[in-house]
């Protein structure tokens, strides 16, 4: 098996103290609390416009980045493989954390609507970071393996399936996501 495609293992102690994880979103959906929504300030792209539910703020300066509430505050370098020093996380990593843990809560969101337990599942995502030719064009690749052990095997496919049709970030990649830049 390639170094891009081994398999990661995980154990009890590699998840978060407290009860599974499973995101805001998924935990109100589920238990019926959604909060309530606020209408997007953001024209739609076609269709019916959507709600805001909530919004992340992060700032990222030479070195640094950090949300808004400081419960993200993490030093930023460039990994070795890139001519980096390494030595802390990266984009890349960030990206991947970030992808893993959203597509987990949507399969665990799609899953609980059938009666389908996830509690074993796993979400391993990679993110490659690409370069065509000799000019500044890049772009990213990612690869997700969901490893759903106790679900049968058509069951499963089905989920992830359509767990990728529902998940944002998902969605982002395959639609283009919204991207508004301003100069301040």
């Amino acid at each position: 098996m390639s170094e891009e495609t081994r398999r990661f293992t995980h154990s009890p102690s590699d998840r978060a103290p407290g009860p599974d994880y499973s995101g805001p979103g998924v935990e109100a959906e589920l238990t019926g609390r959604m909060p309530e929504a606020r209408p997007s300030a953001r024209p739609a792209r076609g269709g019916e416009p959507y709600d805001d539910l909530y919004t992340a703020r992060a700032s990222s300066s030479l070195g640094k980045v950090a949300s808004d509430d400081g419960m993200l505050d993490v030093r930023i370098k460039a990994p070795g493989e890139l001519g980096g020093p390494g030595g802390a996380t990266n984009p890349e990593q960030l990206l991947a954390a970030a992808y893993a843990s959203c597509f987990h809560n949507s399969l665990t969101l799609v899953a609980g609507r059938q009666g389908v337990p996830t509690t074993d599942a796993t979400v391993d995502t990679t993110v490659t970071l690409r370069k065509r030719g000799t000019a500044d064009d890049y772009t990213i690749a990612t690869d997700l393996t969901v490893r759903l052990p106790e679900v049968e095997p058509e069951t499963a496919r089905r989920l992830v399936d359509q767990a990728h049709r529902e998940c944002p970030y998902s969605r982002a990649f395959m639609q283009g996501a919204e991207v508004h830049v301003h100069l301040a």
